[in-house]
């Protein structure tokens, strides 16, 4: 996809019309006729159907029209991508951009943390509570915290994730510059300690407990001989500079998109070889390089770009999860996920409403509606999901638990390192 750099918003001023009042001094002997004829002229010219008044309103009016219609104009051909609502669902994110476009939010304009931007070739759909109502309003509060959801032209399902504060993510006012690990690039943003309550991070280059960072390579794989299969043949990079520098520039993107719109669009099914689409068999046996490159493959339109999910992306689902909508337990999700101990957890036995007798077991994306929150399918449980945070000095995050274990051991919040090369696992990415 080409790349675009992303530009500040415009800030429209608003012309005002000053009125100066000024008497000016006529001859003594001008009489007062003549005066009130000049009067009449005057004010004619002021507030006339051609008076100042009005011309001032119309230019106005057409200054901003030229300004919207240049904006629009310049998205349609693609010229930049300033509105990225970044997304993805378990490996896979999206950004999107479309301003002042005829897909913008369901009134036409920039949306908001409430009121999400709807990109170019993505359709609202209605999904029990998160409802997008009569597409002339913004969704109530009620259907926002219940997932809101859009669907490509391919028929991947996206779910809104609403991050009104993107500090809780990022200092975006950190002004000291980190080194990523083997590499001179350097970052000012990255991933801040604690998104979840007890879930600690360290900064980019540091690899000294508790490890947990991003953006970051990893050495290992990444910095030894075998880095032309993996970085180069696998990604495609020319070195890890670059690698490096991608990474920086993703997250980057990503955290001014989420600081600009309020939020991003997380897939609402896991990976499978269709897409993020319901009752497929989940990718599994992947690497994290393969997987890397598969979540890049989902862009729907030239406005779309999509990612791999970022720990704190994954850590901010979490939090909507348990706070928004259904608000479930994401350090114990054995009550909703695809656990070994599902059944158990819930005191259901065959029979009973809510039972599951493949639980504990490998199932296609979004088998069951009780393995859900929010419209987001099999976050907890089923397969873990591979992100984007380094761990250690050579592992990569997996996120969420898989179906073989317990979901109070291995919840929905859970961290799983494994080397990026590692894909053997049939329950993991």
């Amino acid at each position: 996809m080409k790349k675009e750099k992303l530009k500040k918003q415009t800030n429209f001023n608003t012309q005002k019309l000053k009125n100066n009042k000024a008497i000016t001094l006529i001859a003594l002997v001008v009489t007062i006729v003549v005066l009130l004829i000049l009067a009449g002229i005057s004010i004619s010219l002021v507030v006339g159907d051609n008076g100042l008044i009005r011309k001032s309103k119309d230019a106005k009016k057409q200054y901003e029209e030229a300004q919207a219609n240049e904006l629009a104009m310049t998205d349609e051909a693609g010229d930049l991508i300033d509105e990225t609502v970044t997304g993805v669902a378990k490996p896979v994110k999206v950004p999107v951009g479309t301003k002042a476009s005829k897909n913008g939010t369901i009134d036409g304009k920039k949306g908001s943390s409430t009121n999400p931007t709807i990109p170019k070739n993505y359709t609202p759909i209605d999904a029990g509570e998160a409802t997008w109502g009569d597409g002339t309003s913004s969704p109530t509060q009620n259907a926002v915290d219940h997932g809101l959801v859009i669907k490509d032209d391919k028929d991947n399902e996206w779910v809104w994730i609403p991050v009104p504060d993107v500090t809780v993510m990022c200092d975006i006012y950190n002004t000291t510059e980190y080194t990523l690990t083997g590499t001179s690039v350097k970052t000012k943003l990255y991933s801040k300690s604690e998104v979840i309550s007890g879930e600690t991070r360290t900064t980019p280059g540091t690899n000294a407990d508790p490890f947990y960072r991003e953006p970051d390579l990893v050495t290992g794989l990444e910095d030894t001989s075998q880095d032309a299969m993996y970085y180069k043949t696998m990604l495609g990079f020319d070195s890890k500079e670059q690698m490096a520098e991608t990474f920086v520039e993703n997250y980057t993107e990503m955290i001014e998109s989420i600081k600009k719109y309020g939020g991003f669009y997380i897939g609402r099914y896991e990976l499978s070889e269709a897409g993020v689409q319901k009752n497929q068999p989940t990718i599994t046996k992947i690497n994290w390089y393969d997987s890397y490159k598969k979540c890049q493959e989902l862009k729907a339109s030239e406005k779309v770009k999509t990612e791999m999910i970022w720990g704190c992306q994954w850590d901010a689902t979490c939090n909507f999860i348990a706070n928004k909508g259904d608000q479930k337990n994401i350090k114990d999700s054995s009550t909703w996920g695809n656990y070994s101990n599902y059944n158990t957890a819930n005191n259901y036995t065959e029979g009973t409403v809510g039972y599951e007798k493949n639980a504990g077991s490998k199932q296609n994306t979004g088998s069951s509606e009780n393995w859900k929150a929010n419209n987001i399918y099999d976050f907890a449980g089923n397969c873990s999901e591979w992100t984007q945070e380094a761990t250690k000095p050579a592992y990569r995050e997996n996120r969420g638990g898989v179906c073989v274990y317990d979901g109070s051991e291995y919840p929905a919040s859970c961290r799983g390192g494994n080397t990026p090369d590692y894909n053997t696992g049939s329950n993991r990415r």
